[in-house]
């Protein structure tokens, strides 16, 4: 969160010029912040793609070479496909809450509209 909101940040003062043209003109504060929640939450959906990617191969790799290793009663390994699927879909929304959250703390406090 901090990461998106610092990037956020440096995003609001690159664009700050733009940002009083586009007051002096009449937009409205939501026409002013939408495009900051959408880059907080594309950094957020972007971010989670790696963790994503390491849990996906190392999840597949020990199902199917430890998994029938293993022979413990109270230890059972579901199956890689629905797990890996339903992981990565938790993994997105996650990233993508974060990256709003981030972006929503970032525009409140430095972008004075």
């Amino acid at each position: 969160m901090f990461l998106i909101s610092n990037t956020i940040k440096i995003t609001i003062v690159a664009r700050r010029k733009e940002i009083e043209i586009m007051r002096l003109v009449g937009a409205t504060n939501t026409f002013i912040r939408w495009p900051f929640f959408l880059e907080g939450l594309w950094l957020g959906v972007l971010g989670s793609i790696i963790p994503i990617g390491l849990i996906a191969i190392l999840y597949y790799n020990l199902y199917k070479y430890a998994a029938p290793q293993i022979t413990f009663k109270f230890i059972d390994f579901l199956p890689a496909n629905p797990f890996i699927y339903q992981v990565s879909a938790i993994l997105i929304i996650i990233g993508a809450v974060i990256g709003i959250w981030g972006s929503l703390m970032s525009v409140r406090k430095f972008l004075k509209v």
